[in-house]
């Protein structure tokens, strides 16, 4: 079984089922995606973590799950790091610094501008807290403020972009790629280190001069913790070379993500850096944290 902590359809569903038939192709047994809904994912992510440690039950799980929520939790029935065992990264996204068409900025700078300008004014917002924190890791870093509002899933969140309820969001690619493509939402930047295939015309936040603002959002693959080393790393050998297949890449880019390179000793040091940036975000802004 892999596990999936967010609905059938959405995002990490779908990038689940382009890797899961792979690896029943490669392994010689069925993988069954298993979507346990709950929790910001920590529903599922508790299952595996409490499940036999014998290969036979996986996690598949975004970036939100693995790093944000133990930030914004008071209290976490399972521990990312000591309970699950990384296996291997699979993709990443950037998220599309965005804003209402009708705000009059053409640049992250001069957005920067305007808040300053409005301080008060200024709506935000995102479907949760992984969007909330890319937001107030923006506020947080250029001195601005803005009114974060919730919505219940991206989609909602672009809707309130084109309609002017949102001045401004950090959101994934696929929700506002027609919208951008439609001009009834601007796009000034991406956040990742390279500049993103589907905007090859946005520049990197490093190139509009904000270096801190460089963040990547990622699903990847984890074990329970005690699952045997040999077992690990079957795993991570197959998952990294289908990660290199031609048909695997075209449907991850399709999804407007890219395919990671990154093996499970990386993506624990990764995971462990990123609940300690996310949670000095959250301390920042002074976000209280959730029961």
């Amino acid at each position: 079984r892999v596990l999936v902590g967010l609905g059938a359809g959405g995002g990490t569903d779908l990038m689940a089922r382009i890797v899961t038939p792979k690896l029943s192709e490669a392994l010689g047994q069925p993988f069954i995606v298993e979507n346990r809904v709950g929790a910001g994912g920590n529903i599922a992510a508790d299952a595996v973590a409490k499940s036999a440690p014998d290969g036979h039950t996986i996690l598949f799980s975004p970036n939100g799950t693995m790093v944000i929520n133990p930030t914004m939790f008071k209290s976490m029935t399972y521990s990312p790091t000591r309970d699950l065992a990384p296996i291997a990264l699979v993709a990443t996204f950037p998220l599309i610094v965005s804003i209402n068409s009708n705000v009059p900025v053409k640049s992250v700078k001069e957005l920067v501008s305007w808040l300053k300008a409005n301080p008060g004014k200024a709506n935000c917002g995102g479907s949760g807290p992984t969007f909330e924190l890319a937001v107030r890791l923006l506020t947080s870093r250029t001195g601005t403020e803005c009114t974060f509002i919730t919505y219940k899933a991206n989609n909602d969140t672009a809707q309130a972009l084109m309609t002017g309820d949102l001045h401004l969001a950090l959101i994934d690619s696929g929700p506002v790629f027609g919208a951008i493509q439609g001009g009834r939402v601007r796009g000034l930047a991406v956040t990742t280190p390279a500049r993103d295939p589907t905007f090859p015309d946005l520049p990197t936040v490093v190139e509009a001069g904000f270096p801190d603002l460089e963040m990547r959002f990622w699903m990847g693959l984890f074990a329970p913790a005690a699952t045997p080393a040999p077992i690990i790393r079957r795993l991570e050998s197959e998952t990294q070379r289908i990660l290199k297949m031609p048909d695997v890449i075209k449907a991850i880019h399709a999804k407007q993500a890219s395919p990671a390179d990154m093996n499970a000793e990386a993506l624990g040091k990764f995971v462990a850096a990123e609940i300690a940036r996310w949670d000095a975000v959250r301390k920042g802004a002074n976000i209280p944290q959730v029961d």
